[in-house]
């Protein structure tokens, strides 16, 4: 696919019939492509570690071709990053909202600290009014835990809590927390998830969700609980995602 986009783009640029400069046609297509989650975006040009940024593309796509995974390449990339970025910041990582596991796989071979993975292990739980009910339904995106387990199998310092968060967060209480990343969906899970993490996340610490742009109820969370806090939510262009660092 991407062989066959960049032979296209090399015709483009150098037919008459069009004027416009190469970088534009060239970049076209590949937003088109990514959109259609066809392509791994290659994100190496722009980052000043080429090597760690090689190796994060290859788990993305790699990650991709093993299972299911909901996110856009650029969404990925940007948990690697961050994990990685946020490594020297006191504090163990955790997700919220797991599916089939391979974000969870993202951060462990980003960070070698303690994970520890939260999720009903059986699809969305209950929505509220605030939530969009034709966008989501009780039971969307299940993933069996000893799915995930199998497909994490072998990696060292992971830990796995089945049910409603935040009921499932008493051994995690005591804990400080440097990275999360929350892909819950639905307003009272977010808020569940802010509620609990806010206040155990070390300063510099981050919090990545996804659907902020594309579901009501996380945007609704997001911004009722920051409305009276320091932090500001920082959307990231390109995606649905929204991340805050901790002041």
């Amino acid at each position: 696919m991407k062989d066959t986009a960049k032979s296209f783009v090399s015709w483009l640029a150098t037919a008459k019939l069009l004027s416009v400069p190469r970088r534009y046609i060239e970049r076209a297509l590949v937003y088109y492509y990514w959109s259609k989650n066809e392509v791994v975006f290659n994100f190496t040009e722009f980052m000043p570690n080429q090597d760690i940024a090689q190796t994060g593309v290859d788990l993305i796509k790699r990650i991709k071709q093993e299972i299911e995974m909901l996110l856009k390449d650029q969404e990925a990339f940007l948990i690697y990053s961050t994990a990685i970025k946020t490594e020297k910041i006191e504090g163990e990582i955790a997700e919220v909202g797991v599916y089939q596991g391979g974000s969870a796989k993202i951060l462990r071979e980003a960070s070698k600290k303690p994970l520890h993975l939260f999720d009903t292990f059986e699809g969305l739980p209950e929505l509220n009014e605030k939530d969009d009910s034709d966008q989501f339904q009780k039971g969307n995106y299940s993933a069996s835990l000893e799915s995930v387990k199998n497909y994490l199998s072998g990696y060292p310092n992971i830990y796995y809590y089945k049910g409603l968060f935040p009921s499932t967060a008493e051994p995690v209480k005591d804990k400080k927390f440097s990275f999360v990343h929350f892909d819950v969906d639905i307003y009272e899970s977010t808020l569940g998830c802010l509620n609990f993490f806010y206040s155990r996340l070390s300063k510099g610490g981050v919090i990545i969700s996804h659907d902020y742009a594309s579901s009501g109820g996380v945007r609704k969370a997001f911004d009722e609980f920051f409305e009276d806090k320091p932090e500001i939510i920082i959307q990231q262009y390109g995606t649905v995602q929204a991340f805050v660092v901790k002041l």
